[in-house]
């Protein structure tokens, strides 16, 4: 299995950004990443990186690769 952290931002569009690279084999190994300082912070300079921009940030998560696969199929349906 692969874990992903998601970012879930505080915008009005709910705006999300999935982090695919690093993935983690465990979900103890991807909340530990964000958990841990040195890690949280090598996310948001990727997510400065990607916006050029500090964005409000309203959680950060660690979902399964399939549960995202399923949360954004089911999204995708909704806006047809």
């Amino acid at each position: 299995m692969k874990w992903m952290v998601v970012v879930l931002f505080a915008t009005m569009q709910g705006d999300i950004y999935i982090f695919t690279d690093p993935y983690h084999n465990t979900q103890d190994e991807c909340l530990g990443s964000i958990s841990d300082p040195q890690g949280l912070g090598s996310y948001y300079r990727k997510l400065y990186e990607e916006y050029g921009k500090s964005m409000p940030i309203q959680t950060m998560a660690c979902l399964e690769e399939q549960t995202i696969k399923e949360i954004l199929e089911t999204f995708n349906k909704k806006e047809v």
